[in-house]
């Protein structure tokens, strides 16, 4: 057996995963790799076509040594003596989210591996299957709705690499969207690493509260929404991520900034998303535990900057809320709603830090 040949590679322009195709002496797949060199790494995969006389059933002791296997014939729809792919024709298309890929023969579809992949035994789509294999499914079924996402991630991407202003048009976009909620723009953080996407932070001041609010996060939607909500994810793909302060603590500016500012890049690093109720562990500030996502768009009252949509979805604000052990403890045990009626005082201000726990915990509740 000759080594397999790397036909084709690529990195997601936003995830750290690498896309590509191999040929072994029995057949061609696609392959993601998420997070390569970390721990938890995974590998996904995808028939794509057999290279040689397909055999008449799954050859199960190559899949347990790690090898590739041939699919059988009763599964192909290509010629039953093998195919090859011409490998200058073929070109990767990243889904906007960056997290999925779809493989093109010049401009033909031939291989998907959606986010949905490594879900109940599924791998991805290929032109040249049949029904629904080990390996792959066929795509006949699916193309109308894999080629719509498939153009439409072609134009998105196309966007970035054609339009040269593109950054000081969704710039201008957020400072007026930012300045009109609260007044002129006192500083602006570069905080992308002058890394691709360009992202800011910008901080103002309305009525003796102190905002830093990111700008450009939502130039790429978060990946994994449409596994939680596959009829309306669109609506909740899209967020920038805003804290609020009083004067009085405004020393955790720069801390909280920071903390923004890593926060953003926390769903394409760990290929997943960040939504209204979520919590994540957070022990920086005195007497606070973890942080609570907040979105205004859920909660009656609750002030935001009004966003223009882009690219047809809406932009949403997740507000940072510090919160305390045992608020953190019921936030885990209970849904968003259920938390959110444990406020205490003014719900309109629950995204303000003023130093002091926003919500009334039972202690009968977390025994």
């Amino acid at each position: 057996m000759s080594e397999p040949k790397i036909l084709l590679q690529e990195w997601s322009p936003v995830c750290n995963i690498q896309a590509f195709v191999e040929r072994t002496d029995s057949s061609c797949y696609f392959y993601l790799w998420v997070k390569p060199g970390m721990e938890d790494a995974t590998v996904k995969s995808c028939w794509i076509c057999n290279v040689v006389v397909a055999p008449k059933e799954l050859d199960i002791e190559k899949m347990k040594q790690g090898i590739a296997p041939a699919m059988p014939e009763e599964y192909i729809l290509h010629d039953v003596r093998g195919m090859e792919l011409e490998v200058e024709k073929l070109k990767i298309v990243w889904f906007e989210e960056g997290n999925a890929a779809a493989l093109l023969s010049e401009d033909e579809i031939i291989c998907v591996i959606p986010c949905w992949s490594g879900f109940r035994g599924f791998h991805g789509y290929s032109k040249y299957a049949k029904g629904m294999a080990v390996c792959a499914w066929g795509l006949a079924e699916a193309l109308e709705t894999i080629e719509a996402r498939v153009k439409r991630s072609q134009v998105f991407w196309d966007w970035f690499e054609y339009e040269p202003d593109y950054w000081k048009v969704t710039q201008k976009m957020h400072l007026d969207a930012l300045e009109k909620f609260f007044g002129p723009c006192e500083n602006y953080y570069a905080i992308d690493n002058e890394e691709f996407p360009p992202k800011a932070l910008i901080r103002g001041v309305k009525d003796s509260v102190i905002y830093g609010i990111t700008a450009g996060v939502s130039l790429i939607p978060m990946p994994g929404i449409e596994l939680y909500d596959s009829e309306d994810y669109r609506k909740d793909r899209r967020m920038e991520l805003g804290f609020a302060v009083v004067k009085k603590h405004e020393e955790l500016c720069n801390q909280m900034f920071s903390y923004l500012s890593a926060a953003s890049a926390y769903p394409w690093r760990e290929d997943t998303f960040l939504a209204h109720g979520h919590t994540i562990p957070y022990d920086r500030i005195a007497g606070f535990a973890a942080v609570l996502f907040v979105n205004p768009r859920m909660v009656t009252s609750l002030e935001m900057p009004e966003y223009e949509s882009f690219m047809e979805d809406p932009i949403n604000l997740l507000w940072v809320v510090p919160i305390t052990k045992e608020e953190y403890q019921f936030a885990q045990q209970h849904d968003i709603g259920e938390t959110l009626r444990q406020v205490k005082g003014d719900i309109a201000r629950i995204h303000i830090f003023d130093g002091e726990p926003k919500f009334i915990v039972s202690c009968r509740l977390l025994s």
